[in-house]
């Protein structure tokens, strides 16, 4: 790098050697102009030595100088008033963030330099970002609402599984130390409810048993308290007896795939180690003896969610994972046989996109599958309405190359499920957001995308109800209560976090107080 600087200071030395300003403001101006293109050179080198390059337009002024910056010196050792420790998590966590350097003892720049990078990002960052405009039609033809006699205040859903061997339906609420899984039957019943000491992220089930996956800490946090349990059912009824760990020490596990990824008969689990600051996507594979052996295929934090399917059409089970937290991508693990795996790069994302989860269908029934990746994840240091969240289609081009063919701009978007919901031969798109603009467009928290695309002319009618404004959708699943092959959905309100713009509060309190717990949406 300071090569870089050095052979740049010589260039300018050059031009003002040949060239004698003609008076003061010209000097001014070339120093100025010098400090402009120091600042964007100082940003490329260090802004992308971590994660894609951030253009200075992505953000609006205050919360650059506000919220991103300041996060951006910590981690190249400028802390100011901020002591550096009080960064650094106690216990293992805190041991794992300074084995990984990532708040550096001494600063990797100059004050200086720091200086052009952040006058830099803040004299080329708009006073705004300017949003795009789309319409949604009020109303949803065909569809009906229900909600159910569950009613936990203030609803926290982080996770619903719907249980198909026994058409029910289990929904965790997590509390800062506890979490429930309230069980659900096909008529939207309680049937029993089940408290674990720790927040659930993440639910799956084999027959009538449940598996948990518990994050250990809502808030982020690097620390290896994490763990999946395994939740055993009394011989007869509905109430379960307790559970029993299977895998401990997990940092922040936000999503658990079980497979048999080597097909040797035994069921082998995926782990996405969300972490914070650190963390990893981790494979346990179980040994003949029952025992699971641990093997890290990323070390870097982020890892969000898994889908395993046989991508490049070998006969061996490939793992595809969306990885967020600076490096956003999605990644696939082609399986060389014997745990064996090569990773590629399927799609890259700027660092500020959010991504949240994805997913894999063959979109235009050419026999290849397509990617439909959703971003709009708002919590960090950035917590504005952003105009790149949303939904994205990429069509494969049949040798797994990637390409995008649409965008759908939806505020703080979180899940998109595929259907023909309105029965007429095209897939159509549920999308729910976490992170709408709950002040003043709160419908906006579930659209539906009714595709009237033309040949290869991607287009979208889009549908809200009234309704959606009840709550702040967290979670959706797809559900077959009815048994009747046709899926409905299941949305799971999470109302205790703070709302942009709602300054007083009154916004989230209403939410807090009267947002149902989940909501069953049928399409007739």
């Amino acid at each position: 790098m300071k090569l870089v600087v050095q052979v740049f200071f010589f260039l300018i030395l050059l031009i003002s050697c040949n060239r004698k300003p003609k008076n003061k403001a010209v000097l001014n101006s070339s120093k100025e102009t010098e400090s402009k293109f120091l600042g964007e050179i100082l940003s490329k080198s260090y802004c992308a030595s971590c994660h894609s390059y951030p253009d200075p337009k992505v953000l609006d002024k205050n919360t650059w100088k506000y919220g991103v910056l300041p996060e951006m010196g910590f981690r190249m050792g400028i802390y100011h008033d901020t002591p550096r420790l009080s960064l650094i998590e106690g216990g293992r966590a805190g041991e794992l963030i300074i084995e990984k350097n990532i708040f550096p003892q001494k600063p990797v720049l100059s004050e200086k330099e720091w200086k052009k990078i952040v006058d830099y990002y803040i004299e080329n960052s708009p006073d705004s970002l300017i949003m795009p405009q789309k319409e949604i039609n009020r109303g949803i033809s065909g569809m009906s609402i229900r909600t159910t006699e569950l009613r936990i205040s203030p609803p926290m859903v982080t996770s619903i599984k719907y249980n198909s061997d026994l058409n029910q339906i289990y929904v965790a609420d997590a509390k800062a130390n506890y979490s429930t899984i309230n069980i659900l039957n096909q008529n939207l019943k309680m049937l029993s409810t089940l408290k674990l000491p720790v927040p659930i992220s993440d639910l799956d089930y084999k027959e009538d048993t449940i598996y948990a996956t518990l994050i250990g800490s809502v808030l982020p946090s690097d620390n290896p308290n994490g763990s999946v349990v395994k939740i055993f059912k009394f011989s007869e009824g509905d109430e379960y007896e307790g559970y029993t760990p299977i895998l401990r020490n997990l940092q922040r596990p936000v999503h658990t795939t079980f497979t048999d990824i080597n097909g040797d008969g035994r069921e082998d689990i995926i782990v996405c180690e969300f972490g914070n600051n650190t963390g990893k996507l981790s494979l346990f594979i179980k040994n003949k003896n029952g025992k699971y052996d641990k093997k890290i295929l990323s070390n870097d934090p982020g890892a969000t969610d898994v889908i395993v399917k046989d991508i490049n059409r070998d006969g061996l089970l490939d793992i595809v994972v969306l990885m967020s937290q600076g490096k956003e991508r999605i990644d696939v693990y082609y399986n060389q046989d014997d745990t064996n795996f090569k990773m590629k790069t399927l799609l890259s994302f700027p660092s500020y996109y959010g991504s949240v989860s994805f997913s894999i269908v063959d979109w235009n029934k050419d026999g290849f599958e397509d990617i439909l990746y959703v971003n709009g994840d708002n919590a960090d240091y950035s917590v504005i309405l952003k105009p790149y969240h949303g939904l994205r289609i990429f069509l494969n081009d049949g040798i797994n190359e990637f390409n995008e063919v649409f965008f759908q701009h939806q505020n703080g978007a979180y899940k998109a499920i595929t259907h023909d919901f309105d029965r007429d031969g095209d897939l159509d798109i549920a999308l729910a957001s976490f992170f709408p603009d709950l002040k003043n467009d709160s419908e906006e928290g579930f659209v539906f995308m009714e595709n009237v695309s033309v040949s290869d002319s991607l287009g979208f009618d889009l549908h809200t109800f009234q309704e959606a404004s009840t709550g702040r959708w967290l979670v959706m699943e797809k559900v077959d209560l009815d048994n009747n092959n046709f899926p409905e959905l299941i949305l799971g309100s999470f109302t205790a976090l703070e709302i942009n713009g709602d300054s007083d509060g009154v916004v989230q309190k209403s939410l807090m107080e009267n947002s149902p717990t989940v909501m069953y949406l049928k399409f007739d």
